[in-house]
């Protein structure tokens, strides 16, 4: 979607602005919102943010610092505490090696993204991105004057990104690989053995990895991200970790964020952040200290919850006939494949989400803004009972219209 002209004045935009595409995400959650503001009732399934409130600890935190007077602007790269939280807590849950100095604090994981862009990449270099992939992935390398080299994982396979499939992508111009794990929007976990080939092939071929751990704490089953010590020794400064409190913590809009990189890389990161937007809110900084170093108890119930939904989730839209559905293995989202019933009616899934919208009043976001023509992503971030309503609503909706 692209910015419309009105009284030609979209023609006066930059290149830049009008190349840039809105995401399906943001697309869908205003139509929704329409919907209420006219009165309805949806089930919101679209939106990748948590139901649940921040935890009061870190509320406290916050409002604490308020009442001591902790307002004015911190420095370019954020709190010295909150570095040093990021640092240690990156260390205690993944193993991994950081100096507090090798990180930058940003206004949410997105700045985390545009930020890394713009101190890495010049014009023409290509990134790497596995798709399906959250749309702000390869904005963002646009943005940078990169070009975003798309690879595909498969439904067969999981969705999992393998170092075979990043290794046929890579070429001369490669300057970085973006991985995420657990996926956004198919909640795919690369494996361990995989990304430690993907680390020594980053040194041989010299380029950096991007690693966006958004949803790294969210892994169901067991599963554990403890390659990325062994990563981080064996691709030393060609690691860069881009990550949030929004999801673990449920801080969405708290927009906290961080870089963990080289040196010289989070000193570029700084400065931008210095002739930009300068630090997050110095006391929504504080209150991701006690985030980060506070009890942690909260991040393990929130994990096994998402869990007991994706438990639920997952079978029932798999049990919907023509519906395939991959398991997730982390983050909140389910990926099912609608596509045996696209048709003249829906020919593809943006149709078919807003029908569905429309006459049943549930949200889901299209597979097209992901680069996976086909698919709808469902979060399963809402309480129980809506899920089990809104999995209803869709199975009748597409039974109800299967031929058409």
């Amino acid at each position: 979607m692209k910015p419309r002209e009105r009284d030609g004045s979209a023609r006066d935009l930059s290149q830049r602005a009008r190349a840039l595409e809105v995401s399906p995400t943001v697309a869908m959650a205003q139509r929704a919102a329409a919907l209420r503001t006219a009165g309805h009732s949806v089930l919101d399934f679209s939106v990748g943010e948590p139901d649940q409130a921040t935890p009061k600890h870190i509320s406290q935190a916050a409002t604490a610092a308020l009442d001591a007077g902790r307002t004015r602007y911190t420095g370019a790269a954020g709190l010295p505490e909150l570095r040093a939280a990021v640092a240690a807590r990156h260390a205690k849950d993944f193993g991994v090696s950081f100096a507090p100095e090798e990180v930058a604090i940003t206004i949410g994981g997105k700045q985390a993204l545009y930020l890394a862009g713009q101190a890495l990449l010049d014009r023409g270099d290509e990134v790497v991105i596995p798709s399906p992939h959250w749309p702000t992935f390869s904005e963002a390398v646009h943005l940078a004057g990169g070009k975003p080299i798309l690879v595909r994982a498969q439904e067969k396979d999981g969705f999992k990104v393998t170092a075979r499939m990043i290794s046929k992508a890579t070429g001369p111009r490669t300057k970085a690989v973006l991985i995420n794990s657990p996926c956004n929007p198919t909640g795919a976990v690369v494996d361990p053995e995989d990304l430690l080939v993907i680390g020594d092939m980053a040194v041989r071929r010299k380029f950096t990895i991007l690693y966006d751990d958004t949803y790294a704490r969210l892994t169901f089953d067991g599963r554990h991200q403890s390659a990325l010590g062994a990563v981080r020794e064996a691709a030393g400064e060609r690691l860069v970790i881009l990550g949030t409190a929004s999801k673990s913590y449920c801080m969405t809009g708290w927009r906290i964020g961080w870089v963990l990189g080289p040196r010289a890389l989070v000193d570029a990161c700084t400065a931008l952040i210095s002739h930009s937007t300068q630090s997050p809110a110095t006391f929504a900084q504080v209150g991701a200290v006690e985030a980060l170093t506070g009890p942690q108890k909260f991040v393990t119930d929130l994990r096994d919850e998402y869990q007991r939904r994706r438990d639920f989730v997952h079978p029932a839209l798999a049990a919907i006939p023509g519906v395939t559905c991959v398991v997730p293995a982390g983050g909140f989202y389910a990926f099912p494949n609608v596509g045996r019933h696209l048709s003249p009616r829906w020919p593809d899934t943006l149709a078919l989400g807003l029908d569905l919208l429309d006459e049943t009043r549930v949200a889901v976001v299209p597979g097209e803004g992901f680069g996976a023509p086909g698919y709808l992503r469902v979060s399963f971030a809402r309480p129980m009972e809506e899920l089990e309503e809104g999995v209803r609503r869709i199975a009748g909706f597409l039974a109800g219209r299967r031929g058409d």
